[in-house]
């Protein structure tokens, strides 16, 4: 009797705590942050600013809409820079050296998938003063 009222018990359990809403269990996934990748790239020589330049980490600052400062890091193989999205739209700005070198705002669209990292892609991308290519979460800017 014992045996029997503990299977139903698991059984109970069990089954609470399945999901049928289509959608994977994420709670044991860790996602990397929401981010923006931007690749500057010097328009005369067509290499990237950071490398060429061997700009520093301390050298660089961004911040959002309201000048608050904004996490970043750059990828040293490639120079890009990797900036935290803070909230799905907004507005970034870069400095090297105090002084700006570009500004862009974005917005992101709603995941395509429901997987456990997709944050969606960057949209409505508008980039001050510069030309540039979006493709995906990245933003080459031309300097």
């Amino acid at each position: 009797m014992i045996k029997r009222l503990l299977f139903f018990v698991i059984i109970i359990v069990l089954s609470c705590c399945e999901s049928n809403d289509g959608k994977p269990d994420c709670s044991t996934v860790l996602c990397a942050a929401p981010s923006v990748l931007v690749h500057l790239i010097d328009n005369s020589t067509k290499e990237n600013i950071i490398l060429q330049n061997n700009i520093a980490l301390e050298q660089i600052t961004v911040r959002d809409g309201a000048k608050k400062n904004n996490d970043f890091t750059i990828i040293e193989e490639s120079g890009l820079l990797l900036i935290i999205k803070k909230a799905l739209k907004g507005s970034i700005e870069i400095e090297i050296d105090s002084n700006v070198i570009t500004q862009f705002s974005y917005n992101t669209s709603a995941p395509k998938s429901n997987a456990c990292c997709d944050f969606g892609e960057l949209i409505d991308v508008v980039v001050t003063s510069n030309q540039y290519n979006l493709e995906g979460n990245t933003i080459t800017i031309f300097l």
